[in-house]
């Protein structure tokens, strides 16, 4: 008895981990259609919902596109403590909106300090439009940042690599 259910844990947790990783690639498609098929949005948002259930951060931040949006539905107050754990856990895209709504966003408080950290961390991690945000604060002192060209080359030749890459099929 003790083998057999030891055996179906096993199994589980297989399925589990052939899933892993699958809710980024069913739901970008989603993002990108018109009018998406609602099966087809109940079934991606079951698995993101398993993956982060089972502790796939990037999982836990496609998830809040459902809350905010995708399929309809429109939770924020849901989706963002989705995209801050998934920020915190190293999710440049969740890094980046965070970012994004602290600097400029109706659902986070204006806070122009926090907006740079956030960016800063999401260009850390090759995200090509914190690079480009970078490059334009440096080349404009904002963000309160100071003025600096070599710096805001330095966060340009980032998102030209970046773009390189998505253009290539890397990300």
């Amino acid at each position: 008895m003790r083998s057999a259910t030891a055996l179906l844990i096993l199994l589980f947790l297989g399925m589990s981990a052939a899933r892993a990783g699958e809710c980024r690639a069913t739901v970008r498609p989603l993002l990108l259609a018109t009018a998406p098929d609602p099966a087809a949005l109940a079934a991606a948002r079951d698995l993101c919902r398993a993956e982060a259930d089972a502790g796939d951060a990037d999982a836990g931040y496609q998830l809040a596109l459902f809350h905010l949006g995708l399929g309809g539905e429109w939770q924020p107050q849901a989706a963002i403590p989705l995209i801050h754990t998934a920020a915190i856990a190293g999710v440049p895209e969740a890094q980046y909106w965070l970012a994004w709504q602290q600097e400029s966003g109706p659902l986070l408080p204006h806070d122009e300090a926090a907006a740079r950290d956030w960016y800063l961390r999401a260009a850390a991690a090759d995200h090509r439009l914190a690079n480009a945000r970078l490059a334009q604060a440096y080349a404009a002192g904002e963000l309160g940042l100071a003025v600096d060209a070599r710096k805001a080359a330095e966060y340009r030749a980032r998102e030209a690599r970046c773009l390189l890459r998505e253009q290539a099929g890397e990300r």
